[in-house]
């Protein structure tokens, strides 16, 4: 028998069969997946004389929940905006469909915070169900979260869920970081790649973090990684990359927020603060501050930050004159550091308010674009918001959409970490003509913080491929064809190649390729017999430290999961490259399969995928 939720049954849930001794027999239930995130089954057996019974349910997926989580055969398409409202005013937001697709599925998410505690608490839900496990991500999932703790207790503002997700993450990551450092004392991106100076460093400052927080940490970890940090140091010159300038402003701040700063250095690179991109003049005045609050250097860097804020209408930011993709670095990111140098080193300063202002509009739903940015966003706004005191609101707040009433609240102290979070289904929305949403806040003290993101699911058959700095194209052939051509059905108990061909105009860092599999196959164990070949072999870049180290094979890490085979490469130079692996049809039907997808991981907008397409596997 059968007992479901989630689904609607088309057939019998309880069914009678007969089976020999010893044999086996395949039972089957038909159903209709209902609009759901998840489904619960429980499958249970019984015998006729009810003397025997058994019963099972899917395992733990990653919610501790035993359920089966529902995959949209779609692709999203998501579009958001924000805003702040400090006094008694109404601002009303246009959302209009698309228009190149017939969308019937989808969403518009309305979240109104009464405080940045509500924000940082949902970006760290983000961080801590993040699907990839590199050692920046780890560290992601507990370093934000331990500032915001902090900064919680320091109002006596309790949150039991938040302490024991911040003690489960710091004594996972711990375990995972002591295990994968490497004998040199640093680490890699992921534990098969070479020491790597900037995931090291952002590695020893979660572990200085956790130990400032009373979390037991070994001091021969922390030396290890501090030595093979002084051991990376370089001396500035113009033979010098302005990126290892970046860099190494970066290391010098690790060491100096872990109790070992070196004095000398910092002063040398201060020579070269003209070379240096924003980001890492705001390290390099926090590393300052550091080691004397009164060191005016600290104040000639802000000043330098303030001098080159750029200001519109959506707040105060920066933008970088160079994309630093050695070093993780994006805009949103930079603007989130200065907000914490400022917010450190001149808390006064008249340009914050605008700085949060401009974070906030970046967020895409409940976080911002890249694991580096969501991690220092949710620092930054946290010191910001222990400086502020914003945590005793007072005001009434509103939200309609086309003139129908959404919520009537109001914000006060005892509600202050709670987000209001509001969905508006698409087919409720106005198809030809713009949608209004009027956010409201009424007279009081406190700040009322809004975001507006619309998701729209678009027909997977529809999709066309794009190419936005990677070029990836996917293929299934049968398994012995040597003619390779490529199918579009099989048989249950086809071995099917995967061949996927990726191909980088340029030299690409940190990327991440993901590539879906049809809903009724699976894949094979990568540990059996799978290719993997380039296409064609790159040259190594004698600049570039990622690119040494690696010979013909450039994805170190590939995990196989139910869904999908991903892939992870540290740093892919130009060229054609070809990945194979197996996949056997398994149930019969006709599945839409989700494009491949490729994009560099801290820089999304570098992006690409294949096409959209039906596979279909006969009995």
């Amino acid at each position: 028998g059968l007992e479901a939720s989630g689904v609607t049954l088309e057939s019998d849930a309880l069914q009678t069969v007969t089976i020999a001794a010893g044999a086996r027999q395949r039972i089957e239930w038909q159903a209709t997946v209902d609009d759901a995130d998840a489904v619960d089954l429980t499958f249970f057996a019984s015998g006729s004389e009810g003397e025997f019974t058994d019963a099972s349910k899917p395992p733990l997926g990653q919610s501790d929940a035993r359920l089966l989580p529902v995959l949209r055969y779609e692709v999203p398409e998501t579009v958001g905006t924000g805003g702040v409202l400090r006094d008694a005013e109404a601002v009303m937001e246009a959302i209009v469909l698309p228009r190149r697709f017939d969308v019937t599925q989808g969403e518009l998410d309305i979240n109104l915070e009464p405080s940045l505690a509500a924000t940082t608490l949902q970006a760290l839900d983000v961080l801590k169900n993040f699907p990839y496990q590199c050692t920046e991500q780890t560290v992601s999932r507990f370093l934000p979260n331990i500032m915001t703790y902090r900064a919680l207790a320091a109002f006596d503002l309790d949150n039991p869920e938040l302490e024991r997700g911040l003690t489960q993450n710091v004594e996972f990551a711990l375990q995972r970081l002591y295990a994968q450092q490497h004998v040199d004392g640093g680490w890699g991106w992921f534990v098969q790649d070479v020491s790597n100076p900037l995931v090291s460093a952002y590695a020893l400052i979660g572990l200085a973090e956790a130990r400032n927080q009373g979390f037991t940490i070994s001091e021969s970890v922390i030396s290890r990684a501090q030595d093979y940090l002084k051991g990376t140091l370089i001396v500035p010159g113009l033979d010098k990359a302005d990126w290892e300038l970046n860099r190494q402003a970066f290391v010098l701040y690790a060491l100096a927020r872990s109790g070992e700063p070196d004095v000398a250095r910092t002063a040398t690179l201060y020579e070269s603060r003209e070379r240096l991109a924003y980001y890492t003049k705001a390290f390099l005045a926090l590393t300052f501050h550091a080691i004397d609050e009164d060191d005016d250097r600290a104040d000639v860097l802000v000043s330098d930050l303030i001098n080159g804020a750029i200001l519109s209408a959506t707040g105060a930011h920066w933008q970088e004159e160079d994309r630093d993709v050695w070093n993780w670095n994006t805009d949103t990111r930079t603007t989130a550091i200065a907000l914490e140098a400022l917010a450190t080193i001149q808390p006064d300063n008249e340009l914050i308010p605008n700085i949060v202002r401009y974070l906030m509009v970046q967020r895409q739903a409940d976080a911002w674009e890249t694991t580096q940015e969501t991690a220092w966003s949710v620092m930054a706004l946290t010191d910001w918001m222990v400086l502020t005191g914003e945590l005793a609101p007072n005001y009434d707040f509103s939200a309609s959409f086309n003139d129908e009433t959404l919520v009537e609240g109001t914000a006060t102290p005892e509600n202050v970490m709670v987000a209001t979070e509001l969905v508006v289904q698409i087919q409720d929305m106005l198809q030809d003509e713009a949608n209004r949403l009027v956010i409201e806040r009424g007279e009081g003290e406190g700040i009322l913080y809004y975001t507006a993101h619309l998701r729209a699911y678009l027909p997977v058959p529809e999709v066309e491929p794009l190419n936005r700095g990677i070029i990836v194209e996917r293929r299934y052939t049968l398994l012995g064809d040597e003619s390779q051509t490529s199918i579009s059905e099989a048989r249950v108990g086809d071995v099917i190649q995967v061949r996927l061909t990726i191909i980088a105009p340029n030299d690409l860092h940190y990327v991440v390729i993901e590539d879906p599999i049809p809903a009724g196959t699976d894949a094979i164990n990568p540990d059996l017999t799978t290719s993997q070949q380039v296409g064609t072999q790159p040259e190594l870049n004698p600049n570039d430290p990622l690119s040494q180290g690696w010979g013909w094979w450039w994805f170190s890490n590939i995990e196989y999961r139910d869904e999908k085979v991903v892939l992870f490469s540290t740093y892919l130079p130009a060229g054609t490259y070809e990945y194979v692996y197996s996949i056997r049809a398994g149930l019969p039907g006709v599945y839409n399969v989700i494009p491949t997808t490729g994009q560099e991981f801290y820089f999304p907008e570098v992006y690409g995928r294949s096409a959209g397409m039906l596979f279909t596997v006969e009995p």
